[in-house]
């Protein structure tokens, strides 16, 4: 109303006038949603990929590095430690963690060790800095040019058992249609043999009394590991006592 007089608008004016403004709103959110996934699109794991089953070519299942007495995979050596390692397959490199330095006399255990390795052309590199009074251990990975899992390689090398154990922790996920890529890494517990994946999927693993974190970096992986036994109340009462 104005100076006392009335002005009509007719309906269909308002409703469209209002039809309009959701229309409106309704292409920015879509505007907004299609840019955040064109811009998340390379970033999505898309497809869960599972490497097909292989043959092992080894004769002689007791040359097998990972279960066997194969002198070149030092698995007989490391077997002895209460310690998890990581395994680069391709180059067959073992680490040993050392989160709790049983390989270090208990006067020489004080402090932080530190070491550098790389496993030959293409390969990948390893920084560790351990502190085995503190039960910690930290492993940085940096993936070389040929960091891809080389299957026909673990076939030459592994039983027919253990080549299905390290096949099955390979699972990555990735672009729909892709032939699947995964790393030639992963974590072993020397006591039980076991393999666990260091794939970019997993973050964490309770093994036995250990804890492990994994974080993905630019260029590879760091993984930290922490001697975390169970505190069973009986246990901490006879410490109190």
């Amino acid at each position: 109303m104005k100076n006392g007089k009335y002005y009509r608008i007719r309906k269909e004016l308002v409703w469209g006038m209002g039809l309009l403004a959701v229309l409106i709103a309704c292409t920015g959110i879509f505007g907004a949603v299609k840019r955040w996934g064109e811009s998340h699109t390379d970033k999505v794991l898309t497809e869960r990929k599972v490497l097909a089953e292989a043959a092992s070519e080894l004769e002689d299942p007791e040359n097998c590095y990972l279960c066997g007495t194969a002198p070149e995979s030092l698995m007989g050596y490391f077997r002895q430690f209460d310690d998890l390692g990581v395994i680069c397959v391709n180059q067959w490199y073992v680490l040993d963690m050392g989160i709790l330095g049983q390989d270090i006399p208990d006067g020489e255990k004080k402090g932080t060790r530190t070491s550098m390795t790389g496993t030959g052309e293409g390969g990948d590199f390893f920084s560790s800095t351990q502190t085995p009074s503190r039960g910690i251990s930290t492993v940085e990975v940096r993936y070389g040019e040929d960091s891809i899992l080389d299957v026909e390689k673990a076939k030459t090398i592994l039983c027919q058992k253990c080549l299905d154990k390290l096949l099955s922790v390979m699972e990555t996920y990735g672009p729909e249609g892709e032939e699947p890529k995964p790393r030639d890494l992963c974590l072993v517990d020397f006591q039980t043999m076991e393999l666990y994946s260091l794939q970019e999927q997993y973050t964490s693993y309770y093994i036995r009394d250990y804890y492990v974190r994994l974080d993905q970096t630019e260029d590879g992986m760091e993984i930290e590991a922490v001697y975390a036994p169970e505190r069973i109340r009986g246990n901490l009462q006879d410490i109190l006592s």
